[in-house]
Order: C-alpha cells, then sequence, then structure tokens
C-alpha cells in the first residue's frame, strides 16, 4: 500500500509542477501583453486564479504527505508517548471527519455548478470546484498512511 501512496505523491507532485507552470505562463503572458503589447489578455487572468485554487488544494494534500503542515509540538512532547497516541489519534479522526465534510460537500457544489460556466473561458465551474473533493481524498489517504506509520510514536515521525 504505501508504494502505491508513494506513486500517487509523485504523479501529484509532477501535475501540480504542472500547474505551477501554467500559472507562471499566464502570468507571464498577462504582463507582457498588458504591459508591453497594450493588449490585456482576457483569459490569461481567469485561468491564472484557477491555476492557483488548483494548486493550493491539491498542494495541501501533497504536503500532508511530506507532513509539512504546520503542528505545535511544544505541549504534546510534555506527555507520555501514550498520552501523546491518544491526541495523535483524535486529532486523526477529526481531521478525516473534515475531509469527508470537504468531500460530500464538494462534490456537491460541484455537481451543481456543472451548468454554471466561467466568464471568460466558459469551462463548468463544477470542474474549478471538483478540486475540493479531489484533495479530500488524498488529504484523507495520506493522512491514514501516515497515521499508520506514526501511531506507534504517538505522531512522531522519525
Amino acid at each position: 500500500m504505501g508504494k502505491s501512496i508513494g506513486y500517487l505523491n509523485l504523479f501529484m507532485k509532477h501535475f501540480l509542477n504542472l500547474i505551477m507552470a501554467v500559472l507562471t505562463g499566464s502570468v507571464f503572458m498577462q504582463v507582457v501583453f498588458r504591459f508591453v503589447i497594450n493588449k490585456p489578455l482576457a483569459w490569461s487572468e481567469e485561468l491564472a486564479i484557477y491555476c492557483l485554487v488548483w494548486l493550493t488544494f491539491l498542494g495541501a494534500a501533497y504536503a500532508m504527505s511530506l507532513k509539512a503542515h504546520i503542528g505545535v509540538d511544544f505541549f504534546i512532547e510534555l506527555f507520555p508517548v501514550s498520552v501523546r497516541k491518544v491526541f495523535f489519534t483524535m486529532a486523526t479522526i477529526a481531521s478525516i471527519a473534515f475531509y469527508i465534510i470537504m468531500i460530500v460537500q464538494g462534490y456537491d457544489l460541484a455537481r451543481q455548478s456543472m451548468a454554471q460556466l466561467s466568464p471568460v473561458l466558459r469551462i463548468p465551474m463544477g470542474l474549478v470546484y471538483s478540486v475540493i473533493p479531489i484533495s479530500g481524498l488524498f488529504l484523507i489517504i495520506n493522512l491514514v498512511h501516515l497515521f499508520t506509520k506514526g501511531v506507534k510514536t504517538g505522531g512522531k515521525m522519525v
């Protein structure tokens, strides 16, 4: 299971790099067309916004795989490992509950927004919003993987 999650995260890393390249290219083109050619592009700003949204949500899921989310360990380290395991389990359960809400509500939002088109690119807004349930699923997968690896140490990854 760990190997397939590793491949999933490797794919996500490359997909995030691709989104970042599209975002950078779009913003660069907008600057060139606006300030050099004096004919701003209508679609580049909207594309950059949607790329940033996807980059943020999927980046959060990828950061989960690296255990790169911010956390305060000072108080947790004051407790013995048995109590830390309880805190780690409670935090994992609360996070999974939130991610399940993200998946359910995000899917509902994406489904309801499929008929609405974006102003300039004319793509269904449901495609833009679909990153919410997708990232929620990836967050759960990575969190469960980290939980199974870290439950013995109370969440402390070596």
